[in-house]
């Protein structure tokens, strides 16, 4: 129940053996003895961090495998009519209303509740890693370069059950509750910073360092909920998808209340210039939901 429909693999591609990027990759400091250089992130200035080169595996060729199930992303295809919108409030109101029944649809979901605060549209401005902070103008931001998870699995069902109290939704009972992220590359490829995505079955409990992080934008002001850094583990497998178009979408899961089914990928940007020292700086939308089931 729940799982997104894909197309069947006839034969399975050696993930080692495929094209790979190589990319700066900020993650959590492990242990005081961590061989790494260390890197200050702006918004998380009490937390140590580290820097890894990390090959980033070109996952196109690998579509048909990819599960939100195993994996926690795949990419589809999936027209917009916002393409070329950049206001973000024109862009929460339309984008939100044409994403809310497909997803409902492309799950077959008993409903779905966008996370209204939680549109952002992005803008790589062709900055270097570590970013030197959000840009929090006009609803815009810089693309984050921390491997991280948006919410830990205690902060899932709290925050659908605050965002239905935001929307005035009454309370109601389900059976298993997902939060599905939603990103898009609004600008042409290739993309000077790619999105990058942790395959979420190469990621052990040990790997996720779970703090408290105190959101201080223009829409969500002082709020305060658990999030996860990742800490480098060479065994992690990341990927992305090179040189995307508005009309593809990547879905990952950011929280599933069944145990059977709980991935939940990291994923992080990362400087691709290596590969296109020309590339425009990446505009992105990236919008979260929550899938139920009754």
């Amino acid at each position: 129940m729940g799982t997104a429909r894909r197309a069947a693999s006839t034969a399975q591609v050696n993930r080692d053996q495929l094209e790979c990027a190589q990319g700066e990759i900020v993650f959590c400091r492990r242990a005081p003895d961590e061989k790494a250089p260390e890197v200050v992130v702006p918004t998380f200035e009490d937390h140590q961090m580290v820097s890894y080169d990390v090959s980033i595996r070109n996952a196109r060729s690998i579509v048909d495998e990819l599960s939100l199930d195993k994996e926690g992303f795949t990419l589809i295809r999936h027209k917009t009519s916002c393409a070329d919108v950049r206001d973000p409030e024109v862009m929460r109101e339309r984008y939100l209303e044409e994403m809310v029944p497909f997803l409902k649809s492309y799950f077959n979901a008993s409903w779905v509740v966008p996370r209204r605060s939680g549109l952002y549209i992005r803008r790589s401005e062709g900055a270097g890693i570590p970013k030197g902070g959000w840009n929090k103008v006009s609803g815009v931001r810089q693309p984050g370069a921390m491997a991280h998870v948006d919410f830990a699995s205690i902060a899932g069902p709290v925050a659908a059950a605050a965002e239905n109290q935001v929307q005035g939704i009454p309370i109601r009972p389900y059976s298993r509750m997902m939060v599905i992220q939603a990103w898009r590359a609004l600008s042409p490829p290739p993309q000077d910073f790619p999105l990058a995505f942790c395959d979420a079955s190469t990621v052990l409990d040990s790997d996720i360092d779970v703090f408290e992080y105190v959101a201080n934008t223009r829409n969500e002001p002082g709020s305060a909920f658990k999030t996860c850094g990742l800490r480098f583990n060479p065994a992690q497998r990341w990927y992305y998808f090179p040189e995307m178009v508005a009309d593809e979408l990547i879905l990952f899961k950011g929280y599933d209340s069944d145990e059977h089914y709980k991935p939940q990928s990291p994923h992080s940007a990362f400087d691709d210039r290596r590969a296109y020292p020309n590339a425009k700086p990446r505009e992105s939308v990236e919008a979260r939901f929550f899938v139920y089931y009754a």
